[in-house]
């Protein structure tokens, strides 16, 4: 059974990217990262597939539609656990 994956770790792999995405193309990105069958989960919520993270990070503002795509929207709060996460 694979490990389930924090949900920050998704956004850090979003925000390397720099560029919006459509939906679609952030699912592709995430099943190339952690596997097709990945499971996610973040401090509020788990047992998530990839597209119910997406849409969790769509319904609380993490990510906003644009014309281009859906882009990251950062919060300071997650901010310093990517950056802990990171150094660890």
């Amino acid at each position: 059974m694979s490990k389930s994956i924090h949900g920050r770790n998704v956004i850090k792999l979003m925000k390397d990217q720099n560029t919006p995405q459509p939906q679609q193309q952030w699912l592709a990105l995430m099943a190339a990262e952690f596997g097709e069958n990945a499971e996610f989960h973040t401090c509020r919520a788990s047992d998530m597939s990839a597209a119910q993270l997406v849409e969790l990070f769509i319904s609380n503002g993490r990510l906003t539609e644009t014309e281009a795509g859906f882009v990251i929207n950062q919060c300071a709060h997650c901010a310093g656990k990517e950056t802990q996460e990171a150094t660890a």
